[in-house]
């Protein structure tokens, strides 16, 4: 996978496990829907620190098989720490770009990604590598955005200009925010048959998860917007000032991007 824009620092790291804490149970619902039988063997593509590796090898249990792999060395030396510490013997990790990385055609039951295609100039190209690698039946299971609806009550000139930044981000290293809306066409374009579909929202208050999801990011990454020139020094302290604002305003409301689910099938 090509660099992370986001980057691998600790911050992101504690960010990243608070996301898996807020929407864990959006995908462990789709991994429901979609089933990972027990000694399947399933790839976490673009695993990150492997916060949903523990999901799938519980799912898989002791007679199946996840490998993870991921381009960022730091975050898969958090994932070895973790499989060591556990003892997991049927967990692989390897470091490489999903891009070039040889997975072996048909090795996989299950392939699993998720905020992966978004960051990627070229998820054709991805999406047609992991249709080769799955089994005849397996599943590509995918969970990304289309970055619509995403806002904040009462409306704030300063959030929206932190939105346009976010988008802009991603396209400085190709990547696509709106990728939810392409997923179908990609899948199909690969041979796979959509078996799943659904978007997802999450909203609430102040002190709510989804609140608290967008106060680990926006904040921190309102300087590195303004170091990068998306948005104006003016445009961020505008935004700072309504954040904290909307922090205490026991009425505001954030609404998350919808998060589409999406699975594919592979041909028998």
């Amino acid at each position: 996978m090509s660099d992370y824009v986001l980057g691998t620092d600790p911050l992101e790291l504690a960010r990243l496990r608070l996301q898996q804490r807020v929407w864990g149970s959006v995908t462990d619902a789709l991994l429901d829907r979609v089933g990972i039988p027990a000694g399947a063997r399933v790839l976490d593509a673009g695993c990150g620190p492997g916060l949903v590796t523990e999901v799938l090898r519980r799912r898989v249990g002791d007679s199946g098989h996840v490998t993870s792999v991921d381009g960022s060395p730091a975050y898969l030396a958090t994932l070895r720490e973790r499989v060591a510490e556990a003892g997991w013997d049927n967990v692989d990790v390897r470091e490489g770009q999903l891009e070039t990385i040889d997975l072996g055609p048909g090795s996989y039951d299950r392939i699993f990604l998720r905020w992966v295609l978004s960051f990627l100039p070229d998820p054709q190209a991805i999406v047609d590598r992991l249709a080769k690698a799955l089994t005849p039946g397996g599943i590509l299971i995918v969970q990304d955005y289309n970055h619509e609806g995403v806002s904040l009550f009462p409306r704030s000139t300063g959030f929206d200009a932190m939105i346009r930044a976010t988008r802009a981000l991603y396209e400085t290293k190709g990547g696509d925010t709106w990728i939810a809306g392409r997923l179908p066409g990609l899948l199909r374009g690969a041979g796979l048959e959509v078996v799943d579909q659904r978007p997802n929202v999450i909203c609430g208050g102040p002190e709510s998860p989804a609140f608290r999801w967008a106060d680990s990011f926006f904040p921190t990454f309102s300087e590195v917007f303004e170091n990068a020139g998306l948005v104006t020094p003016e445009e961020r302290q505008q935004f700072l000032a309504d954040w904290s604002a909307r922090k205490s305003d026991p009425d505001a409301l954030f609404f998350s991007p919808i998060v589409l689910d999406i699975a594919a099938r592979k041909a028998n």
